[in-house]
């Protein structure tokens, strides 16, 4: 973690705080309270870091969203009722699960469930703490082998955790953590996520005691960065989660949605989502050092309208196609060979002077845009 990417500490700092109020800006919530049923419901086969391939049901509840949503390229609080009074209850957030839980006939079988808010489960703004241990005492009667869910690492916490994973019992419990980047520049200022080095190490901490896993994402080329910086944002994170003892990561290539400052961005003609060759690049760079897997449904364009990561026409079906194969597999060999259309690509380092300049130069042109 580079703890000295703050060189310049003034006009970073107001970049981010220009950058994080531009993102509020931007959000939507809407009116109408959306009905209290899960938005997404989807059934795979994933790899889990220690090599074992298994069955997942993933589902994304129907919440308030998240309570912090200052992140540069999250489309999310379009989808569920952010800042909508009333948008979710106690009740509403029970009964999803229950009938989450119900197993119908038809269903496929699964052995893990990625249950997803669409923020961080275990902050009381979201979820209150007693419905967070009804949920686990749910799932647990069940029968569900793992539970997936996701945090930001602050919420996080000894006092919070023990009694959940009391309530799940012998479920194995999986916590995702988007820390997006290692650098400090690129996590809180261009992804502009609220995420410090403390307490993404203290969470981890508070897992390993607890018996519960991390699930790491990392972000593609972030708004504001290059392609070829981000292969090296990936390699420098892959680097520090290893140092910390952590097995397994989920690329996340970056997607351009509406009410996002990515969006404002690509509108702008100043950033393009990470091309699928330059995935493909960060993940034969890192593999051997861990588990990696790409969140492809990133790439198909199965939830709502986004700007994808591409390739040409020729080629970009079967690159999605590998990289769902690479997931499972974890083997090398199943990532695609090379294509005529894939762009050259230049590696660099993150050089922060550079990018703070480029950042400020955006973010300037879209205040003078008025956006």
């Amino acid at each position: 973690m580079h703890e000295h990417a703050l060189d310049s500490p003034v006009p970073a700092k107001n970049l981010r705080q220009r950058i994080g109020e531009l993102s509020l800006r931007l959000r939507t919530s809407g009116t109408r309270v959306k009905p209290a049923e899960p938005r997404f419901v989807d059934f795979d086969t994933i790899r889990l870091p220690n090599g074992e391939v298994v069955d997942r049901k993933k589902v994304i509840i129907m919440s308030g969203g998240c309570s912090v949503p200052t992140c540069t390229m999250c489309p999310f609080t379009n989808e569920n009722n952010y800042g909508i009074d009333g948008g979710t209850s106690r009740e509403s957030l029970l009964d999803q699960v229950r009938r989450t839980l119900a197993r119908i006939e038809g269903e496929p079988s699964y052995d893990v469930l990625s249950l997803y808010n669409d923020g961080s489960f275990f902050a009381p703004r979201e979820i209150p703490r007693d419905v967070q241990v009804e949920i686990a005492r749910l799932v647990a009667a069940a029968g569900v082998r793992h539970l997936v869910v996701e945090s930001l690492p602050q919420f996080v916490t000894e006092s919070v955790l023990r009694p959940f994973v009391e309530a799940l019992g012998g479920v194995r419990l999986e916590i995702g953590i988007g820390l997006q980047s290692a650098d400090e520049l690129v996590r809180e200022m261009l992804v502009n996520t609220r995420i410090s080095q403390i307490s993404f190490e203290r969470a981890l901490k508070v897992m390993a005691t607890l018996g519960a896993d991390p699930k790491i994402y990392l972000m593609v080329k972030p708004p504001f960065l290059t392609d070829g910086e981000a292969v090296t944002d990936v390699v420098q994170s892959v680097d520090y989660l290893t140092k910390l003892g952590v097995r397994g990561m989920t690329l996340c290539p970056t997607r351009v949605s509406r009410n996002t400052v990515a969006w404002e961005l690509w509108q702008a003609g100043q950033y393009t989502p990470p091309n699928l060759w330059t995935v493909v690049e960060a993940i034969r760079r890192v593999h051997e050092r861990l588990a990696v897997r790409v969140a492809c449904v990133n790439l198909r364009g199965t939830d709502f309208e986004s700007v994808f990561p591409d390739a040409c026409e020729a080629c970009a079906d079967r690159v999605v196609d590998s990289l769902m194969r690479f997931g499972e597999t974890g083997d090398a060999d199943d990532l695609p060979e090379g294509c005529s259309c894939r762009p050259p690509l230049e590696v660099v380092e993150l050089d922060h002077a550079v990018i703070t300049a480029r950042a400020a130069q955006q973010l300037n042109m879209l205040e003078q845009r008025r956006v």
